[in-house]
């Protein structure tokens, strides 16, 4: 990863979650770092000292192009990224999570590193998921997503080099418990942190593939340099991958490792289970292993602890 040093990259929806962590990584590899967000989601207070802001939005051709100016490589990580809001506003999501991902793809003179999701395989029709699983993506979110992975996955030589990474559920300090974005890990060290009680939809059995932040920063990192080393002729060209642990656990067993951690009892108050939501969900990641020299590294019990002694 000795590569990034000095090059500039522009991270969009850097003030993000996952965008705020890998900003961070890349400043410290010695990279110029510029970040767009327009902070729908994104928080300020999480960018990192050292890094170049442009508040405002993807669909602003004018702030993207400032932006992607003279970049070396661009990781695409801005979205709408809550299903319930791309639902609500389906015009406005089909502006930012398509027609701007479509811009970026078509404009960049560098290799672009685009997040995708899980979310495009819809209900699984066999576990684990691999990327040959048929993608029939429910609701807005997943459409557009999937429209944006499978025109990288058709790209060819004469294009800008570009990967699609396909994030299963990721969690890691920095997820605000308060906000719809939020994954549900961030939310339970919540509730049992302060007392109170965790709501689970359904009978606590589904299970989910939990990755750490880091593991994914590192996976991002790791395919962007293959992307700046070779160009359209690296594996990660015109390809997408998964990323997650292959190591599936239901909600019931994250209960029971928070209530270790946290040292007592957590309270469950289960609810009837909401229509849409996928039962089984565990990926499998032996494609990104394979290609790159890349394994997940944070067990679940050593990242919801160290979530927890953040939180307190």
């Amino acid at each position: 990863l000795m590569e990034w040093a000095g090059k500039r990259v522009f991270v969009t929806g850097g003030a993000g979650f996952i965008g705020s962590h890998l900003s961070a990584q890349l400043l410290s590899l010695g990279a110029h770092v510029t970040v767009i967000d327009d902070l729908s989601a994104g928080d300020m207070e999480r960018v990192p000292n050292g890094v170049s802001i442009i508040e405002g939005c993807i669909t602003d051709s004018a702030s993207l192009s400032n932006g992607m100016q003279g970049c070396d490589a661009i990781f695409h990580l801005a979205a709408i990224a809550s299903v319930p809001l791309c639902e609500a506003d389906p015009a406005w999501s089909d502006k930012v999570n398509l027609q701007a991902s479509l811009e970026i793809i078509s404009t960049a003179n560098c290799p672009v590193i685009f997040a995708s999701s899980a979310a495009i395989y819809g209900e699984p029709v066999e576990i684990p998921i691999t990327e040959n699983h048929p993608i029939t993506p429910v609701g807005y979110y997943g459409h557009q997503k999937a429209a944006i992975d499978a025109t990288i996955c058709s790209l060819g030589s004469q294009s800008t080099p570009a990967s699609a990474l396909r994030f299963f559920n990721v969690y890691g300090a920095g997820q605000d418990p308060s906000s719809q974005y939020s994954g549900v890990l961030s939310i339970f060290i919540e509730r049992a942190s302060t007392g109170g009680h965790i709501t689970i939809f359904g009978d606590g059995e589904q299970t989910r593939d939990f990755i750490h932040v880091s593991d994914v920063v590192q996976a991002l990192l790791l395919v962007g340099s293959s992307l700046l080393d070779d160009g359209v002729s690296s594996p990660a060209h015109a390809s997408a991958f998964n990323i997650c642990t292959g190591s599936p656990v239901t909600l019931n067993e994250v209960v029971e490792v928070i209530s270790s951690q946290v040292g007592r009892e957590v309270t469950v108050a289960y609810e009837d289970g909401r229509d849409g939501d996928i039962k089984h969900s565990s990926g499998d990641s032996t494609k990104l292993q394979s290609t790159f020299d890349w394994r997940p590294e944070t067990s679940l019990t050593d990242g919801l602890s160290s979530l927890i002694s953040q939180s307190n």
